[in-house]
């Protein structure tokens, strides 16, 4: 059947995209009230249009994530509680994550340079949300369900296929709700840390945004039911898709090992201090990188001699950061714990008793898996195309296309040194990214044959 791109991601490029002051609204009008708001991108076209309807859904994720504020009168912030509690809100934020939200696009309108989209937000209830069917995770290697996917021809696709793509995802998102409600998920999972069942950490929504590029190696067939021509060029298609069940609990293992055993990368000053923090995450079963390059996080460690009355104290603080310099943890000790005579190679001796120490392991321990699934609820580790200027082409473009590819998100561009960086997060590892950009940089550039290379996990070479 081929391989199969997905029709939508979103991310927020402070370089190509339209950074105006929030314009969200609240629509009033209808029994259900609407968040509005309004995305911009340089240009024209439908690249420009894709680009802009992007903005705006990243800028109500934001607001529903509680990153961005906006002020409600009294009366207002009551009928949003009531309308968008935290249920409605984190589907809402996982279906803007995972590509299959379902909003109301006002006309294109041009402001200037800028192509400008409005978007209409509904809660959940008001949406087509397909309910699970009465299934069990048995034994059987399969699992059939039914499901609508609608699309419009865009960047390469046509409605169709963006359809179809559309419904894939919706299959895999299904099935894996049958995992989790089963069990099987949670079974699977419990060698990860005790957070990992944390509100704030949804293992559903992490694996539908791991697998929604891998359509191709988990559904089998599909028949067509239906389909439906809509006047505004949308193509909506019901599907009855056989999933792999086999192939759904190994990708699930494997994004679980990556979860529980994340790639670790420590910067610190002291030589000692380094080697015993390695030793000591080692000994709790993380990978060790000797660059942060070929690391997903960076525990980046601070080192504070102090000198006092009674003798030498050493306070440790660790951050635990990604390639980017996001913050998602921190730790310390507590250097009062122990006091040794200021001599020569006791600062080797303090570094190796905190360290040694089972409380501040576990505290250690504790905050890498939390930043791990913060990261992963982000929508995964911060990744690098590094291309030549060649390569690059036009950067609007290229921040459209690989902003249109689900799973793919948070796009960042910058020139430097002759060469053009694109930081981007994906769950997906390095050679499996690479077979879905590849896709995009010949659309990118039909003209142009580019040479993709993986340097390792987390960084591609486009040439």
């Amino acid at each position: 059947m081929g391989a199969k791109r997905l029709t939508q991601g979103f991310a927020l490029s402070t370089l190509f995209v339209c950074l105006s002051a929030s314009a969200l609204e609240l629509d009033k009008s209808q029994s259900s009230l609407a968040l509005v708001e309004q995305g911009c991108a340089y240009g024209r076209g439908a690249l420009a249009i894709e680009a802009a309807k992007a903005q705006a859904l990243n800028s109500l994720r934001l607001f529903l994530l509680g990153e961005t504020s906006f002020s409600f009168s009294t009366d207002d912030a009551q009928l949003f509680d009531e309308q968008y509690n935290q249920q409605s809100r984190e589907l809402l934020v996982s279906g803007i994550a995972q590509g299959t939200i379902r909003a109301n696009y006002d006309q294109p309108e041009i402001q200037g340079d800028d192509t400008c989209i409005t978007v209409r937000l509904t809660p959940p209830a008001d949406q087509d949300q397909e309910s699970e069917q009465d299934v069990v995770w048995g034994s059987e290697p399969t699992m059939s369900v039914v499901v609508v996917g609608e699309g419009k021809s865009k960047a390469g696709l046509t409605a169709r296929q963006a359809a179809e793509q559309d419904a894939f995802q919706r299959a895999v998102s299904q099935v894996l709700g049958v995992m989790v409600k089963s069990g099987f998920m949670q079974q699977s999972s419990s060698n990860m840390s005790a957070s990992a069942n944390s509100d704030d950490f949804n293992m559903q929504e992490v694996a539908t945004q791991s697998l929604s590029l891998q359509s191709q190696g988990l559904i089998s067939h599909w028949n067509e039911v239906s389909s439906v021509q809509l006047p505004d060029g949308t193509l909506t298609v019901t599907l009855d898709i056989t999933v792999e069940k086999k192939r759904i609990e190994e990708k699930v293992a494997e994004l679980i090992t990556s979860l529980g055993q994340p790639t670790v990368y420590i910067d610190a000053k002291l030589p000692i201090v380094k080697q015993i923090f390695t030793d000591a995450l080692a000994s709790m079963g993380f990978n060790l990188s000797e660059s942060p390059a070929a690391a997903s996080i960076i525990l980046q460690v601070l080192e504070n001699e102090k000198i006092t009355p009674s003798g030498l104290q050493l306070e440790l603080r660790a951050s635990v950061v990604d390639r980017a310099g996001n913050q998602y943890g921190a730790w310390q000790n507590d250097p009062t714990f122990l006091t040794l005579p200021n001599q020569p190679d006791m600062l080797n001796e303090l570094a190796s008793v905190h360290l040694a120490l089972e409380d501040n392991q576990q505290a250690l321990k504790q905050q890498l898996h939390d930043s791990v699934h913060k990261m992963a609820m982000r929508g995964g580790p911060v990744r690098e195309l590094i291309l030549s200027e060649r390569a690059a082409g036009k950067h609007g473009q290229l921040y459209t296309l690989l902003s249109a590819i689900n799973g793919v998100s948070d796009i960042k561009i910058n020139a430097e040194s002759g060469r053009v960086i694109v930081q981007l997060r994906s769950l997906n590892n390095a050679n499996d990214l690479a077979q879905y950009i590849e896709p995009s940089l010949r659309i990118h550039q039909p003209q142009y044959q580019t040479k993709l290379s993986v340097l390792n996990e987390y960084q591609i070479q486009v040439l």
